[in-house]
Order: C-alpha cells, then structure tokens, then sequence
C-alpha cells in the first residue's frame, strides 16, 4: 500500500472571508477527484485548523493500492484538470509517498 500526502500552502487573500472561500473551493475540488477516480482506495481533505504563519492550509491523506496506482490517479484527466484549477489558488505544496 502507499500513503499519498499533499499539503497546500494558499495565496494569501485580501480577506479571511475570501481565503475561507478559497480553501473549501479546493477542498470542494479535491473531494470530488475520489468520485472520478476508480484506483483511489482512501481519500481524506482536511482544512488545517493551526494559525501559526508557517502552516500549511490544507492536506491530501490519501491510499493506493500500489505505485503503479499513484502514477495512474497522476495523470488521470479529472487530476490533471484539478492541477491547473489549484494553480491559482496555491503558491507552494509539499508531498510524501512511502509504503505501509
């Protein structure tokens, strides 16, 4: 199994209203990726609660079979369609794969 994790570091917002927007706009587009793509076995989007200037604003808790399915979800279309709609929301992401 493979444990896939992503955080989003968000642009800041003239507003906390409009980063809140923003960040459930991501949330809303990440959840939906679990609906489209057949090879993610677990999929969890939190929204990071922590104030501290250095956090991160969301993270990607996410579970696949093997390798071979992490490069499938990748390049899936519904992904790649999320990487160009995340390009104006998130300056900076990290992510760790490994093996349980």
């Amino acid at each position: 199994m493979i444990r896939h994790i992503v955080m989003f570091k968000l642009f800041e917002s003239a507003s906390p209203e409009e980063k809140e927007k923003a960040v459930a706009s991501v949330r809303n587009e990440l959840i939906a990726l679990k609906k489209t793509i057949a090879v993610i076995q677990d999929f969890e989007v939190g929204i990071n609660v922590n104030t501290d200037s250095s956090a991160y604003d969301l993270v990607i808790n996410s579970t696949f079979n093997s390798m071979d399915d992490l490069k499938t979800y990748q390049i899936h279309p519904d992904h790649q369609a999320f990487i160009i709609f995340n390009k104006k929301y998130s300056e900076k992401k990290v992510i760790v794969d490994y093996e349980f």
